[in-house]
């Protein structure tokens, strides 16, 4: 006896990468989607008397794939009053997330087969969400050796990163892209030159120097991106740079890209709809690294996003306390949280803004980050696993402090009203429905 899903009453189906875009019915047998068929249609022939079937009325929601998001800080170990494994797969479940990659800045550092071990541990213990560990590049992101690049590897790293400290050291850099160029491995790379950065805490432009306070300057992360581009393209590696924040270095990466190099770009969603004004007037949850820039490099991010060259929205979703965020700008620490808000905050912005396409935006969350790490993405095809978001593009909801699942709240949204919020999931077999509603209706066998 076979246990299906049907899914009815969606306004549209959406996968850009699987070419479905419509109305349409979902049939899902024991968690595989097994057709995917016109509104209407006669079961599958498969589908047999004795067959329990539960009905899942979508009640003219959109129905995406889960999302996935290659740029996560999950605190744990080390940072658990910031956020946990288990707090942090349920702020990426109530985003859409059935899968994050998770960076290496862990205390201890993520930097030894054993680390990844447990990581891997105590996201089964978790649920359902997917949780990748993204090793260090150097021991203890001290720039000063490499780790046991095969050994991490072979454990099971989704790619090699030193996160916000770079590496800078150009022979350690080029060590490392020159194994990773041989054994096909992905390098992402936080790309600042810290030496240019100094003592800054926002963007360098003029409101912020009128704030008295330090700035970095954009030229901070041009040029870290242009010499891990130089550097890349000299050991024939892959190359992901993190949380693009500048007009410069998108242009560079699009130039790289039209030489044919496999350079990629990420971009998350506080910086395609934030600027370094916004940061001024409302204080350290705003304060983060890449800094907010300017409406300039917002457009220039957006454009990048909608054309390609930008392959994903990440949220560099980066929990911190409010004891350690009341800090003020200078003794604050950078990054705000992201997941929860990531598509409301995009569709609202942008898609209903006109500037992106919901199409590219559902891509940049689905197939194109999982074409940068090489995973097979969520899909809505046949003999796909079933990892479906239900999507309500109507009904505005406000970002409401304690409403967030986070352990963290330092997010600069709050207060927005948003509409294009994830209102349920489907991940291992089971209908998690969000925000304590009835979005989606479920019936067995037509009762």
């Amino acid at each position: 006896m076979a246990r299906w899903q049907h899914v009815i009453g969606a306004s549209r189906l959406l996968d850009p990468a699987s070419g479905v875009d419509g109305p349409g019915e979902l049939w899902i047998r024991n968690d595989v989607i097994h057709t995917v068929s016109a509104v209407g249609a006669p079961p599958p022939e498969a589908v047999l008397p004795d067959d329990v079937v539960e009905v899942i009325d979508s009640a003219g929601l959109l129905v995406t794939p889960m999302f996935v998001d290659i740029h996560v800080h999950l605190r744990e170990p080390g940072g658990e009053e910031h956020e946990t494994i288990r707090s942090g797969t349920a702020s990426a479940l109530r985003g859409g997330y059935a899968l994050v990659y998770t960076m290496p800045n862990t205390k201890p550092t993520c930097d030894a087969p054993e680390r990844i071990a447990h990581v891997d541990r105590l996201a089964a213990e978790a649920g359902d969400v997917e949780v990748v560990s993204v090793s260090a590049l150097s021991r203890g992101l001290q720039g000063e050796a490499l780790v046991d690049l095969e050994a991490m590897a072979a454990a099971g790293a989704g790619g090699f990163s030193d996160d916000g400290a770079w590496l800078a050291d150009e022979r350690l850099a080029r060590e490392a892209l020159r194994w990773a160029g041989r054994n096909d491995v992905l390098v992402m790379q936080h790309c600042e030159d810290f030496q240019m950065t100094g003592p800054g805490v926002l963007h360098e432009c003029d409101c912020v120097q009128r704030r008295g306070l330090p700035g970095i300057p954009r030229e901070s992360e041009d040029r870290a991106v242009e010499r891990d581009i130089r550097l890349a393209e000299a050991e024939n590696a892959r190359l992901h740079v993190c949380h693009v924040s500048t007009a410069g270095a998108v242009d560079a990466i699009r130039r790289a890209q039209e030489r044919g190099l496999p350079v990629t770009g990420e971009v998350t969603p506080h910086h395609l709809v934030l600027t370094a004004e916004d940061a001024v007037a409302n204080g350290p949850d705003w304060k983060m690294k890449p800094p907010l820039r300017e409406q300039e490099d917002v457009d220039a991010l957006v454009q990048a996003l909608a054309d390609g060259t930008l392959g994903a929205v990440a949220t560099d979703h980066a929990p911190h306390s409010d004891e350690r965020k009341a800090g003020g700008f200078i003794e604050a620490p950078f990054g705000a949280i992201g997941m929860e808000t990531a598509f409301p905050i995009l569709f609202t912005q942008l898609v209903e803004g006109g500037t992106l396409p919901l199409e590219r935006l559902v891509d940049s969350l689905t197939a194109g980050p999982c074409a940068i790490v090489r995973r097979e993405p969520p899909r809505i095809a046949p003999g796909a696993p079933a990892r479906l978001n239900w999507i309500d593009l109507e009904t505005p909801r406000n970002v409401e402090r304690e409403a967030l699942v986070s352990r963290s709240h330092n997010c600069p949204f709050h207060g927005l009203t948003l509409r294009g919020w994830p209102v349920a999931a489907l991940l291992g077999g089971t209908l998690r429905t969000h925000f304590g509603g009835e979005p989606v209706r479920i019936r067995t066998n037509g009762a």
